[in-house]
């Protein structure tokens, strides 16, 4: 099946949600065991994508806040 629509603002948000309640099951997996090298670059790989998306609409003068990424990601996540 073809995707025919481009994404809206809401499947935007909504995408970010489900990224950032994974990286949230995945920072609380690595405080678990932080020894496992997997769980520790799983984390990292959800900083980084959260990162990438928060400085895309950020240029694009975009409201962090609507899309769930006014947060500290370096703190939460790195």
């Amino acid at each position: 099946m073809m995707m025919t629509e481009t994404l809206t603002r809401e499947n935007v948000k909504y995408i970010i949600a489900r990224l950032i309640d994974n990286a949230n099951d995945a920072a609380e997996e690595y405080k678990k065991d932080k020894s496992n090298k997997l769980l520790a670059g799983r984390k990292l790989a959800y900083y980084e994508m959260l990162d990438i998306l928060r400085t895309e609409l950020d240029v694009r003068d975009e409201d962090l806040e609507e899309f769930g990424l006014d947060i500290d990601l370096e703190k939460t996540y790195a």
